[in-house]
């Protein structure tokens, strides 16, 4: 930075600055202050000396007439450093009645109030805490007040153009077939599957979650997420266009992971037809244990030993050992216990090829799905499932879509593309 300038503004701040000195925090507080002050008059002085959005007299308007330049309109747009005004060129159509500011849209200010570098830092806030402590985080780290509601409406409105670029990529896709290129080559490429509840206005709904994962060169775990309040036909086209982009038509190896849940099966059947699918192992265990609890009770020694008995069983790719014990013991037992065997005897058959636990540990493949079920925690859970929190679906699925493109490191993209004024 120019030494002069540093110089002239010690000068210029001198009195207040030295009240500061020997107390760094106090100094530090000193100068931002300063900074803020010079940072909204230097960036209000900018504006003022820019066209902002003047096209000449008039421009072509989409109904064939001509949008004339009728003057300029101030607006007050709140910024990191503070309010300022600018005056905006204003066009009209007499002929359709459209009217249209240029800067709004180059600018990517939109119709709000909220200059983009601000908006960025709340919808960025956002992704973690609740709106009400994001607008007290804004206030803390910027000195800006922005209500909870312009909060809440501005993640809804970003949120949304997300979804809209979404779905549009996949429109683009069942027209054209362009498959999406891939941004990396891994060995070996997991896709995993799961869904997880949350509490909106008319009660609990389905929010399906997907994840695909890989190593990178260094062995460091990388992970991309798919999330969506869709139905399971809908989520599955936009699992596999992510999994296009993470490499699955060049990986050596893929591995679908899932709980075996009927939609799982059926999204993986029908797009990742060459994976490896692999039951989840825990839940599998999950299953041994319910069955045991009702055999033998909660908490006893005995339902222990039998479930340990059958977990080996399972552990070592035994199922055709464990099926047959399941269907000995149906015999031994009525009502529900008989019940609860024939259906733990059903779920490993018809699950038996996705239970060859040995075989894949020999293959080092994962056999628990864990990152997905983590991430149902961590990406869904940790927002949308605080405490006392119930969303409308316009708002459930714009957070859950900012918080993926953040988790995703798709930050930058987005702001690039001016998602204000989309």
């Amino acid at each position: 930075m120019d030494t002069k300038i540093l110089e002239e503004l010690e000068a210029a701040y001198s009195e207040e600055l030295n009240l500061a000195a020997g107390d760094l925090g106090a100094l530090e507080t000193a100068v931002k202050t300063k900074m803020e002050q010079l940072g909204q008059g230097l960036l209000q002085r900018l504006v003022q000396r820019q066209r902002n959005g003047y096209k000449g007299s008039s421009i072509s308007c989409n109904c064939g007439g001509s949008k004339r330049f009728v003057g300029h309109r101030a607006k007050d747009i709140n910024t990191i450093f503070g309010w300022i005004k600018v005056r905006r060129a204003y066009y009209h159509c007499r002929h359709c009645g459209v009217s249209l500011v240029p800067y709004d849209i180059d600018s990517g200010l939109g119709p709000g109030q909220l200059s983009p570098g601000l908006a960025k830092a709340c919808c960025l806030l956002a992704v973690d805490d609740s709106f009400e402590q994001t607008s007290r985080k804004i206030e803390q780290l910027f000195g800006q007040k922005v209500s909870t509601n312009t909060i809440e409406r501005l993640t809804h409105q970003v949120g949304t153009v997300l979804l809209q670029q979404a779905d549009q990529e996949l429109a683009d896709f069942q027209r054209n077939r362009y498959i999406p290129k891939a941004q990396i080559t891994p060995k070996r490429l997991y896709i995993a599957a799961d869904g997880t509840t949350v509490h909106e206005i008319d009660g609990w709904h389905e929010s399906k979650l997907g994840v695909t994962y890989w190593e990178n060169e260094r062995k460091q775990r990388k992970s991309c997420y798919v999330g969506r309040f869709d139905n399971s036909e809908i989520f599955g086209w936009h699992l596999w266009l992510q999994a296009c982009r993470c490499g699955l038509r060049q990986a050596d190896e893929l591995v679908f992971l899932g709980d075996g849940a009927r939609w799982i099966r059926n999204e993986k059947c029908k797009h990742f037809g060459r994976a490896t699918f692999i039951i989840d192992w825990y839940h599998a265990l999950e299953h041994i244990w319910d069955c045991g609890k009702v055999l033998l009770g909660e908490g006893s020694k005995a339902t222990e030993k039998w479930v340990k008995k059958r977990e080996s069983w399972l552990w070592d790719g035994q199922t055709r050992k464990l099926l047959n014990d399941l269907q000995k013991q149906q015999k031994q037992h009525r009502g529900r216990k008989r019940k609860e065997l024939a259906g733990l005897y059903k779920y490993i058959r018809d699950n038996e090829q996705e239970m060859r636990y040995d075989v894949f540990r020999a293959k080092d493949y994962d056999i628990g799905s864990g990152a997905v079920e983590g991430a149902c925690k961590h990406v869904v859970g940790k927002r949308l499932k605080q405490s006392g929190m119930i969303w409308n679906r316009t708002g459930s699925s714009a957070i859950l879509a900012l918080r993926i493109v953040w988790l995703n490191a798709k930050w930058k993209q987005l702001w690039e593309k001016k998602p204000l004024s989309a």
